[in-house]
């Protein structure tokens, strides 16, 4: 049977800035990067700045993913994949960026690891030329990959075991989220949202506002079923229904289990993080959704995130009839939309950490 790519690139739908923009100026714009639509939108009394910070973001942007990109020729991540097991002399921020992958893969025992690349060519995920491995080529693959086999020096090089391939895919987004959001930060805008699809970035001047309103989609049908609101700077969400083939009837996704070479088998239909760390949220929606539902909320009630604070969280489960809130997203913070309060059963868990 023709196998068949489905792809949602917008997991949270933005619906509104909680506060008053009387008297100012909204600036919005776009750019393909990143393998998905970029949206601006830049808030100011001052024209040129608004449109002056959006062009620096984009040039964060562009700077970026041509360093960190497995695919661009001349990044640090392609000079690994190319260097036959040699060590290579990289940016301290891609050095920076590899070290923290390593230590969010010890944290949740591998259930993230940038070392899955060659599982991801192996199913076709990087060319959309999709096929189902055997068991023989899944096993042997296993063999090159492990985020145990990539060491860091202290003066940036980086090894990795001869044949293996990294991507930072499941990562770099994050990092490219908490630079986009300096920059906001740095030219002192009003506010800013930018969605770099599935990771939105906010920023506002003014603490004292309410913040943004948020909409969470409802898997397989590009309806909104909740929203919550925050002031939080990064939402991420993961989940299988992003990227996916089918064939001979069956659905394989994207977010790929290092332990077994194959798609997860998860109990989690999506993740979404609301974090303070586009870093760490980005990688761990996608180690939440590897662990699932009970193994996420040990981690959560376990680990606190990269600056201190407890994970916030809505998982909705496999069959996308009961979804997890984390405890600081009660009622009022977050509400399903009336079509989906029969559908869907919500249970708070306490994040009070252990």
């Amino acid at each position: 049977m023709k196998k068949l790519l489905c792809a949602i690139f917008m997991l949270l739908l933005v619906v509104s800035p909680l506060c008053a923009c009387y008297g100012q100026n909204e600036i919005t714009d776009e750019m393909f990067a990143l393998d998905t639509i970029i949206t601006f939108k830049i808030t100011d009394n001052d024209i040129a700045l608004a449109t002056d910070t959006i062009e620096k973001c984009k040039d964060e942007i562009t700077r970026l993913e041509n360093l960190l990109s497995a695919t661009k020729p001349d990044s640090d991540i392609y000079n690994i994949n190319n260097s036959k097991g040699e060590k290579v002399k990289v940016n301290a921020e891609t050095a920076e960026l590899i070290r923290i992958s390593l230590d969010i893969s010890k944290s949740c025992d591998g259930a993230f690891d940038i070392s899955v690349y060659p599982i991801v060519k192996l199913w076709g995920f990087d060319t959309k030329e999709y096929k189902v491995p055997d068991d023989n080529e899944l096993k042997d693959i296993l063999n090159f990959v492990g985020f145990e086999n990539i060491s860091v020096s202290d003066d940036n090089f980086v090894t990795i075991k001869n044949g293996m391939n990294i991507d930072l895919g499941g990562i770099a987004k994050g990092y490219i989220a908490n630079c986009v959001r300096s920059v906001m930060q740095e030219q002192n805008i009003d506010k800013g949202l930018i969605n770099l699809g599935g990771m939105v970035v906010v920023y506002n001047s003014d603490e004292n506002n309410d913040g943004w309103e948020i909409g969470v989609e409802y898997p397989d049908t590009g309806d909104v079923f909740a929203k919550f609101y925050t002031k939080t700077p990064f939402t991420v969400t993961s989940g299988a229904y992003q990227r996916f083939f089918e064939e001979d009837s069956n659905r394989y996704h994207h977010i790929i289990d290092p332990n077994t070479a194959r798609p997860s088998d998860s109990d989690i239909s999506s993740v979404t993080l609301i974090t303070n760390d586009g870093v760490y949220g980005d990688a761990l929606s996608t180690a939440f959704y590897v662990l699932g539902i009970d193994n996420t909320l040990e981690y959560i009630k376990t680990h606190k995130d990269s600056t201190g604070e407890s994970y916030s969280f809505i998982i909705l489960s496999k069959n996308k009839d009961k979804v997890y809130i984390s405890s600081d997203l009660r009622e009022g913070e977050f509400k399903l939309y009336k079509a989906y309060e029969n559908e869907v059963e919500i249970e708070v868990v306490d994040t009070k950490f252990v």
